[in-house]
């Protein structure tokens, strides 16, 4: 086997792992973040307006998370053409 063969699989396999991880922690966060509006609609000492700025955090957190995926897959195929 050729050292690039090699290389490139072990690229394929961290790539690989890594979606897996993020999968996981992505699904993870939905059900903590379905948990906490189920409480926060609960709750009637919570102002609409906390409510909004909750919401903004969660989206922005989603923003930051799909950005950091799109860097990690970029980097994964930069890493694979250097070595083709």
């Amino acid at each position: 086997m050729e050292m690039n063969d090699f290389v490139n699989q072990m690229i394929k396999f961290n790539q690989s792992l890594f979606d897996s991880t993020f999968e996981t922690s992505v699904q993870f966060q939905d059900q903590v973040e379905k948990a906490a509006n189920t409480m926060m609609d609960q709750a009637e000492w919570l102002p609409g307006e906390r409510r909004k700025i909750c919401d903004t955090a969660v989206e922005a957190y989603k923003a930051g998370r799909s950005n950091f995926k799109t860097y990690i897959d970029e980097g994964f195929q930069q890493a694979g053409n250097l070595f083709k």
